[in-house]
């Protein structure tokens, strides 16, 4: 990753000279009340979604494009208490090409199967969301990895994989997706190489004025022969004017059954305050969870 990150670094001084360089984020902290099996905990917690991004694009003529992307995230104990939880580039680090017809990027990056899940959640994988007590969502981002994507119209394919070492196996993670009359859907799938840890999620979103629904659906196989969690999860979200609300309900095969619900009200269009409730119930275990926060989002 240090290399990745190096050449994407690299890249944005190179092409920053003749190139339009953007600088962008977000900052997002929430003060949480969490109850655990009975315990519970108070603290100020940052959305793991809080960066800061510097973007490189250089126009190479004939519809082709270079870029390269530098993305950190923004942790609340960094300066705090003299511990660090982030790296220069730890959410996004790639440099590749583009054109109307697709891209290739190398580096560091989320992945299809990630993407699947957030893009049909209604709290998008944010504060509050029970998308990761539903479904697995494979780590979120490959390292030293390779990112395809391509269009034909309505019609989206990507493919992903990372390139490890030796002792660390290989994944890659592939999706399909198509956007029709304001619906959108998509299949996805995560696999190591040897095949005995695997995903497929199916999705599917639909917007109408300021209404839109949501669902998704896992299957999720581990590397213990016979062990398979299934999982879907169904949402909706409404504006009403300054105010977006957002409800989901999720279960599994395995007696998880989880349900949010949340608030933002928008300042402005970039600044956000919210309120979020999640409420994790496993059968036959004590660790039942319950999530409470009010929290503040600037984007810049």
């Amino acid at each position: 990753m240090k290399k990745i990150t190096l050449a994407a670094v690299m890249a944005l001084a190179t092409l920053g000279a003749s190139a339009q360089v953007t600088i962008s984020g977000k900052y997002s902290i929430w003060g949480d009340s969490t109850t655990t099996g009975g315990t519970r905990t108070g603290t100020m917690v940052t959305d793991p979604t809080s960066n800061i991004a510097i973007g490189v694009r250089e126009d190479l003529g004939g519809g082709l494009s270079a870029r390269a992307v530098v993305e950190t995230t923004i942790g609340t104990t960094n300066t705090v208490d003299g511990t660090s939880n982030t790296q220069f580039g730890d959410r996004q680090s790639t440099v590749g090409l583009a054109s109307k017809f697709g891209s290739v990027d190398v580096g560091r990056n989320v992945h299809s199967q990630f993407l699947a899940i957030t893009n049909n959640d209604a709290f998008g994988t944010l504060y509050g969301s029970i998308a990761g007590d539903v479904h697995n969502l494979r780590g979120l981002r490959f390292s030293n990895g390779a990112f395809f994507a391509t269009n034909f119209g309505p019609v989206n394919a990507t493919y992903d994989r990372s390139n490890n070492g030796a002792g660390v196996e290989d994944v890659t993670s592939a999706s399909l997706s198509v956007a029709l009359g304001g619906i959108n859907a998509v299949v996805a799938n995560h696999v190591n190489a040897t095949g005995t840890e695997k995903s497929t999620v199916v999705g599917a979103n639909a917007r109408l004025g300021k209404t839109a629904v949501f669902y998704s659906h896992s299957d999720n196989h581990s590397a213990t022969a016979g062990e398979t969690k299934k999982g879907d999860l169904i949402g909706a979200s409404q504006a009403f004017g300054a105010y977006t609300a957002k409800v989901s309900y999720g279960r599994t095969n395995t007696e998880v059954r989880a349900y949010n619900v949340g608030v933002d009200y928008a300042l402005s269009k970039r600044t956000a305050v919210g309120v979020a409730y999640r409420n994790v119930d496993v059968a036959g275990s004590a660790q039942d969870i319950k999530q409470v926060g009010v929290g503040l989002t600037h984007r810049f």
